[in-house]
């Protein structure tokens, strides 16, 4: 009987023994298997802490700018899981994922899969299938073990480091660094963006022998007026100059030039394989978009979703509050997996927050919302004297911490609750965003 997309997925979910089980030899027989571990397509693959995501979109929207057809593979989704698979920025159908997914599976013979481990196969499928002109891989967890870095990559770009996934990655920024710099290759280039990068990227970059080219030593940015940037390179570059003037990316953060400066570095790197024009860079930044990084659907009151879900991308996200801030009260959505480090997120967001509204997220690593009120109420205690209180039954009320049993639940409230100068942010996980978007837009 063939298998729908959701039933495919639910048999992945419980076929391997753990969610996550790094390393590249299982992956790497079936690729090899399916003749896919050679694709004569130019690679570019991005690791990093945070910003991965907005630098995949913003790289991609660039190359699309330019005339290139583009595979890009990025996870986790927020709605649906053909948004992991995207071929000119347009979700692969379920049909494709499907036979890509029959494929891997007669390929693996006793091989046992991961969940991300057949969908990074079934990318790699599709994109040579649709005959795509560059292929861009973002790293789900780390970067040396990864499946993603089975394929050699023609660019590597390394984000901003910050500790995260301490149980698979190190408890300190060199530990985790070297993890990331597996993604480099020797003598390709590799993109560092980190503002502090650890030590241990230069010393591994020479080690491999990849080229590196390091953020605010090699290529800076300044922010100028009327909306504009400028970008400077290492040699003359775009016009045969060193310096050149581009639109802010239109993505919400100051942050986002880091991203921006770090891909326009990359591709100066790789300008004999996929050359790009200003022209294209620029058209690029104005059009990149990317749903539930700092976005606002909806306006009076706003509704902002963010996927802030570690201390440094809620210190992004505090930052840009303190810079755009509301005439009335500020209402935090907000709920986050066990793994993560919530009292460090509290204490960074909590002088922005006016009211907290949390429930708990599905899944194993997700916490009970008594778990969360406890961690949230003795956090903020810490902070100022707070107190918790049980669902508000259409009721006012001067409590700050408010639980529920689901998104719907926060979303009737606060819709009726809010007044127009108010703003409503939503963040901790891809899953809150995900889950919010949902009732907003249902």
């Amino acid at each position: 009987m063939k298998r729908s997309l959701s039933e495919w997925l639910e048999w992945q979910e419980t076929f391997h023994l753990s969610e996550i089980d790094l390393g590249l030899e299982r992956i790497g027989k079936v690729a090899k298997q399916l003749t896919i571990l050679n694709p004569n397509i130019p690679i570019i693959t991005i690791a990093g802490t945070n910003g991965k995501g907005s630098s995949v979109a913003i790289l991609e929207s660039i190359l699309r700018a330019q005339g290139y057809k583009t595979g890009a593979y990025t996870s986790p989704h927020l709605l649906r899981y053909n948004e992991r698979i995207a071929i000119n920025n347009i979700p692969a159908n379920d049909a494709q994922i499907i036979n890509a997914f029959e494929k891997i599976n007669l390929a693996r013979g006793d091989i046992s899969l991961t969940y991300f481990e057949f969908g990074t196969l079934a990318a790699m499928l599709c994109f040579i299938e649709q005959k795509v002109d560059v292929i861009i891989l973002e790293v789900g967890l780390g970067g040396r073990l990864d499946a993603s870095n089975l394929w050699d990559a023609t660019l590597a770009i390394i984000t901003g480091i910050a500790i995260d996934h301490v149980a698979w990655l190190g408890n300190n920024r060199e530990k985790i660094s070297i993890e990331k710099s597996g993604i480099m290759r020797q003598q390709q280039p590799i993109i560092s963006g980190d503002p502090n990068p650890p030590d241990s990227i230069k010393a591994e970059a020479r080690r491999i022998g990849a080229k590196l080219y390091q953020f605010d030593s090699d290529f800076f940015y300044t922010k100028v007026k009327d909306n504009q940037w400028q970008w400077k390179g290492w040699e003359p570059s775009w016009n045969n100059q060193q310096t050149i003037t581009l639109p802010l990316p239109a993505l919400e953060g100051e942050f986002q030039l880091n991203n921006a400066a770090n891909v326009i570095a990359g591709l100066l790197t790789i300008k004999e394989q996929l050359p790009v024009s200003q022209s294209a860079l620029a058209d690029g930044l104005k059009k990149v978009s990317l749903t539930g990084r700092m976005q606002i659907i909806h306006k009076k009151p706003e509704w902002l979703v963010d996927v802030a879900h570690n201390p440094q991308s809620a210190e992004q996200l505090a930052t840009y509050l303190k810079n755009n801030p509301v005439k009335g009260k500020t209402h935090a959505i907000f709920s986050m997996l066990g793994d993560k480090d919530i009292k460090k997120v509290v204490t960074l967001m909590d002088k922005h927050i006016d009211t907290w509204h949390i429930t708990e997220l599905e899944g194993s690593r997700g916490l009970k919302t008594s778990e969360i009120s406890t961690i949230l109420s003795k956090t903020l205690n810490n902070i100022v004297n707070k107190k918790i209180k049980k669902p508000m039954n259409n009721q006012s009320s001067n409590a700050d911490i408010f639980c529920y049993n689901d998104f719907k639940s926060i979303y009737q409230h606060l819709k009726k609750s809010t007044k127009n100068e108010d703003r409503v942010v939503a963040f901790g996980s891809f899953l809150v965003v995900s889950g919010v978007i949902e009732v907003c837009t249902n």
